[in-house]
């Protein structure tokens, strides 16, 4: 302090000796009147100094000092002048006036820079000034602008962590960072999680850092908010991709079941997501992963649409059974569909121990026997139920004939095709072994037939124009051409039939070494074309012509001398040994071998070479004749059988033979049969049509011997014992 007054004695003393001598009223050098702030000596520093507070901001604590006499007595009135001397901060008010106490007290306002602050208290006086120096230290501001620096609008995969993590900052007013603020770090619904990186508060650079764990949705925008008390908070958004992981589920198209070859109604369709159930979309899916039996898909190449889903087409093969298309979406991720191929059978063929059935499609399916190649397929070998379909390259892609009628015999089946083609496979007699059918032609290349005719050793064929043509083994004079020379590869014409003259024929049947047929119908000669006419082999009668020894190389009528029949000309059926027609009154004669009762007039003779009544005046609509059992559907429908029964082939629940008519333990109305060595088969008409109708959809059943499986039941060998009624064959509807 400095320019102190000479004052030696206190205030009150120093007034009252004034008082004194002024009431004298003498004259006085001096001020002619004192007041109380004259005597203001010195500034006390009460408090306030030393403080911490934020820039910009008042201190908590006031500013306080005292103001005293030169006897350290308090100063009324004085006046006290404040200043900011460093920091650039304010103080109010400027000025101040002391109490009673000598105290006065301001409010001391910080500068807007950090660190160190400085103010002046001032003691005003005409004679004497004194200060006080106060200090304060300026720091960080409260929170007040709480910004997003990074990891905003990032984009990742589904429960995996972003890339970038989640930086928010913290400053005050003035723009300083504050450190050591509590961030509170939150996800909305299906967001998943973020975590602080280190700590949940504020760096010293005012940051705050945090890791986002995304959640398992994809399509959704996923929230993070980073919130501090008293500010708004701040929003964070991403956006989930899939995962790399890939599930493929089926949604359409399994376990359905049509016609083999047909396309299914209902189309494959599949759904990919990842394994958290995201949708994948524009994904490729190959729907010819893998396919079964031929089947193919349209199209093989799909991608996803915006649901994850991808469909295809799926066409069967001709394959009965099970059939599969396999998806795939990676190479590890794969979803199989499974399908039924069966087939509507319209019609059923047995040969010697096999069966062929060809479907309302056309198309010709064989079981049973296989190793000569009879079962048209690329493999030799034996089935016990319908499988792979009659193709003439594989049993897989085709191509695969359609058919109007087939063949069967004992190891050769020949098949006329729609078209009227020829074909035949297996192995005939000494001939070649074929595995798939071959396109045969008759003599002068004729290439269009009507119907083809199959037995033990020897095949023949009808042309359209009535033309007859045989081939095969000739020992017996079978093939009619005239010799006993065998023929391997074509069809030899049949001969004449009396001197100068050929027949044109309208049907024909083949027996086991011998050939019946009837001629077309001539008006001009009603004796020859008005009976049945045959060759070959005559060892039991089975030409009819009145004899049991002698062999014919050329056909021979039967001998009609006493016998009245007018002969219905489609009816005509040969077995192995033995013949059968209906006359026009649909009743039934036979003639040939009768060694097991198959000629069916109840007779116990070995052979009759005259046409003989079957017992039991049935009108039967058709007949139908294997090796040594004969069958025939009545007009009714109802179908009786008779002959040879050693394997239950009479389906009368029996294995005895019988020379007369048994009916067929089954309640089926059946639309036609077809008889083997030792098995039947026959097609029943589901709507309960009557006999005669050779068209649509039927089922077919078979009974009798099975030990190659040729009931096409599923079971063959010593499973496959003999069944003694009628069972249905696998693989149909």
């Amino acid at each position: 302090m400095h320019g102190r007054k000479l004052v030696t004695t206190g205030t009150a003393a120093t007034l009252a000796i004034l008082a004194l001598i002024g009431g004298c009223g003498e004259a006085t050098t001096g001020p002619t009147s004192v007041q109380p702030q004259d005597f203001a000596a010195a500034l006390k520093l009460i408090s306030g100094n030393q403080q911490n507070g934020s820039v910009g901001a008042p201190l908590s604590e006031l500013l306080s000092v005292k103001v005293v006499d030169a006897g350290g007595q308090p100063v009324t009135g004085a006046t006290v002048l404040w200043q900011v001397r460093g920091g650039g901060g304010a103080i109010n008010p400027a000025a101040s006036t002391s109490s009673s106490t000598g105290l006065t007290t301001v409010v001391w306002t910080l500068g807007t820079t950090l660190g160190a602050n400085k103010a002046v208290a001032i003691l005003q006086g005409n004679y004497v000034l004194d200060s006080a120096v106060f200090t304060a230290t300026a720091g960080v501001g409260p929170a007040s602008r709480f910004t997003l620096t990074s990891g905003n609008a990032q984009t990742g995969r589904v429960a995996s962590q972003l890339a970038q993590a989640l930086t928010i900052n913290v400053k005050d007013q003035y723009g300083y960072a504050v450190s050591g603020k509590k961030v509170t770090w939150a996800t909305a619904l299906f967001s998943g999680t973020v975590t602080p990186v280190t700590t949940d508060t504020t760096d010293a650079s005012g940051n705050a850092s945090a890791n986002w764990l995304l959640g398992a949705s994809a399509g959704i925008t996923q929230t993070a908010t980073a919130t501090i008390t008293g500010l708004a908070p701040i929003s964070f958004t991403a956006t989930a991709t899939p995962d790399t992981s890939r599930v493929m589920t089926l949604v359409a198209g399994n376990a359905q079941t049509a016609a083999a070859g047909a396309t299914l109604g209902t189309s494959l369709t599949v759904s990919v997501a990842d394994r958290f159930g995201n949708v994948i979309a524009n994904d490729t899916v190959l729907f010819n992963d893998s396919l079964t039996a031929g089947s193919t898909v349209s199209p093989a190449t799909v991608y996803t649409d915006a649901a994850g889903r991808a469909s295809s087409t799926w066409t069967l093969g001709n394959r009965l059974g099970a059939q599969v298309a396999r998806a795939r979406v990676r190479p590890t991720v794969k979803a199989t569909f499974n399908a039924t191929a069966t087939a509507q059978f319209a019609q059923v063929y047995a040969g010697n121990y096999f069966t062929c059935g060809v479907t309302v499609g056309d198309r010709a399916f064989c079981w049973g026997f296989g190793e000569d190649g009879q079962r048209g397929i690329v493999a030799a070998k034996s089935a016990n139920a319908p499988g792979a379909g009659v193709t003439t390259t594989d049993t897989l892609a085709g191509p695969f004939p359609t058919w109007r009628q087939i063949g069967a015999g004992s190891s050769y089946v020949c098949g006329i095709s729609i078209a009227r083609q020829l074909y035949c496979w297996g192995r005939l007699s000494s001939a070649t072994q074929v595995n798939m059918p071959t396109l045969k032609v008759f003599s002068g290349n004729v290439l269009s037939f009507v119907s083809v005719s199959t037995a033990e050793t020897h095949s023949c064929v009808l042309t359209t124009d009535g033309q007859l043509g045989c081939t095969g083994s000739n020992a017996r004079g079978q093939l009619g051409d005239g010799s006993y020379a065998d023929q391997m590869s074509d069809y030899a014409n049949v001969t004449t039939v009396a001197p100068n003259a050929r027949l044109p024929w309208s049907a024909m049947a083949v027996g086991g070494s011998h050939t019946c047929a009837f001629p077309r119908f001539s008006p001009t000669d009603s004796v020859n074309t008005l009976r049945p006419w045959c060759w070959g082999a005559n060892g039991s009668g089975q030409l009819g012509n009145r004899t049991v020894t002698i062999d014919s190389t050329i056909p021979r009528g039967v001998d009609m001398t006493g016998l009245t029949q007018v002969w219905d000309t489609t009816s005509l059926v040969a077995g192995a040994a033995h013949t059968c027609a209906l006359d026009i009154s649909r009743a039934a004669y036979c003639w040939g071998s009768n060694g097991y009762g198959q000629l069916g007039g109840g007779s116990t003779l070995a052979r009759d070479s005259v046409p003989m009544a079957v017992a039991g005046g049935y009108a039967f609509a058709k007949l139908y004749a294997g090796e040594y059992h004969t069958c025939g559907i009545t007009t009714a429908g109802a179908a009786y059988c008779w002959g040879r029964n050693t394997s239950g082939q009479l389906g009368d629940g029996t294995t005895t033979n019988q020379s007369a008519p048994v009916a067929v333990n089954s309640g089926l109305t059946w639309r036609s049969l077809a008889l083997g060595e030792l098995h039947s088969c026959g097609v029943a008409s589901p709507t309960g049509q009557g006999s005669g109708t050779q068209a649509g959809a039927g089922v077919v059943y078979c009974w009798g011997d099975n030990e190659y499986g040729q009931l096409g039941i599923g079971l063959s060998g010593t499973n496959g014992a003999p069944l003694l009624s009628p069972q249905k064959v696998t693989g149909q509807p």
